[in-house]
């Protein structure tokens, strides 16, 4: 009977701390909240000139929130959920604390002056002591409550002697740095005095993003200079530095200047050559293929490209013959190929230009249905600006077709000689 009760008391005991259990894990959780609060400082240190506070966050939440500082140099953990923060004189710092359970996260920051000094350490020191005084001089008679008086006024006066009139110094923290087009600098300003002084500066490129001590100044091309003022001002005067900002980043290249023209045979040098029998310069037409002689008829075209070659570091991009077809003539089909050829033949076309020689830059079918005798191709583009390279004047094609047709008649591809033209596409510095 014993051994049964004592049974039955462990399995109540068991069943409360499973239904204790159970509630506690089954508690709705709860978002942490937190705040910061400065409850010491600012004090002043004259070994560093720094400004310490000491803050205190406090968090709400369920399951307990933790609490996470910024991890900075100038940050120091005086225990669970306070820190020491030293800010430099002049400067700001933002203190950023979050507090994290398992319902959520919630962050918060502060922002920290460097306003602190040592005169005005000392200041408050004097009327402390003052005011000592003061307190004792209260159980005298009424003769020394005369003196207490005076001694307030003393004391006021102590605390007008720790006005102080500004000072002020800037330099650059960031840059020069590249952005875009720009060069931009980074500048803060350094500044003393008492009261606390406000500080302008000429020119701030970032919209007031970093006020009230800290500006951009963006300079838009290696040209650019700036001289940059900043000034501080309290009750007690004013002071100005200045800083002259200039270029320092790399300098950008320009973007290239593309050009695409279309430039046209040069009909006075150009014509045809029927082999053996003469040239022909300047006519309406020119042909391609074999005339009743059996023998060749060859086309030459001169293009003046004196307008290109005349530029500084020219790179020929793309290159492309134009050259429609006006008509056909019997068939020069049967001569199966189109032979285009660079060839210099110099100012003028004569019969003695008939002789083989150039070097090919395209080689294509002939077909009894041809439109045009148009390409492009690499060979056409690397002649053309190796003419370039060398300020030639000019830039000439010799066209004709593989062997002849021996039947006695003309077979020719006919051209408007008036419709040919190079299309060229280059590019230069910018």
């Amino acid at each position: 009977m014993q051994k049964r009760k004592l049974l039955i008391a462990i399995v109540a005991i068991l069943t409360i701390s499973l239904i204790g259990l159970a509630a506690t894990c089954l508690a709705p959780g709860e978002t942490p909240t937190l705040e910061l609060e400065i409850y010491d400082g600012p004090d002043y240190s004259e070994t560093d000139n720094m400004c310490y506070y000491r803050v205190e966050a406090t968090a709400t939440g369920m399951p307990e929130p933790e609490i996470e500082f910024g991890d900075d140099d100038n940050v120091s953990a005086l225990g669970s959920g306070r820190v020491e923060v030293g800010v430099e004189v002049g400067d700001t710092y933002t203190l950023t604390a979050t507090a994290t359970n398992s319902a959520g996260t919630a962050s918060v920051s502060i922002i920290l002056e460097g306003e602190c000094d040592e005169e005005a350490a000392d200041a408050d020191t004097d009327a402390d002591s003052d005011a000592d005084t003061d307190a004792d001089a209260d159980t005298d008679s009424d003769a020394d409550a005369d003196s207490d008086a005076d001694a307030d006024t003393d004391s006021d006066d102590d605390a007008d002697v720790v006005k102080e009139a500004p000072t002020i110094s800037i330099a650059v923290y960031e840059g020069p740095a590249p952005e875009g087009s720009i060069c931009y600098y980074r500048v803060k300003a350094t500044v003393t005095g008492s009261p606390s002084p406000t500080v302008s500066f000429s020119k701030d490129d970032s919209g007031g993003a970093w006020l009230p001590k800290r500006v951009q100044i963006n300079l838009n091309n290696p040209a650019d200079t700036y001289t940059l003022t900043a000034t501080a001002t309290n009750s007690e005067g004013s002071a100005t530095d200045s800083i002259e900002l200039s270029w320092g980043c790399p300098i950008p290249e320009p973007e290239p200047i593309e050009e695409d023209v279309n430039i046209a045979v040069d009909t006075s040098k150009s014509g045809y050559i029927m082999v053996d029998m003469g040239a022909f310069v300047g006519t309406n037409y020119t042909y391609v293929g074999d005339y009743g002689g059996n023998k060749q008829v060859k086309t030459y075209l001169s293009f003046n490209i004196g307008g290109i070659s005349s530029l500084e570091d020219v790179t020929i991009k793309n290159v492309s013959l134009s050259m429609p077809v006006d008509s056909i003539t019997a068939h020069p089909e049967l001569m199966p190929e189109v032979h285009v050829r660079e060839f210099d033949y110099g100012d003028s076309l004569e019969l003695a230009d008939q002789v083989a020689g150039g070097d090919f830059v395209k080689i294509f079918p002939a077909t009894a249905t041809m439109t045009n005798f148009n390409f492009s191709s690499p060979e056409l583009i690397a002649k053309l600006q190796n003419a370039v390279n060398t300020n030639d004047q000019r830039f000439q094609l010799k066209i004709s077709l593989s062997g002849i047709n021996s039947d006695n008649v003309s077979d020719v591809y006919v051209f408007v000689l008036g419709n040919i033209q190079l299309h060229v596409e280059y590019e230069i510095p910018g």
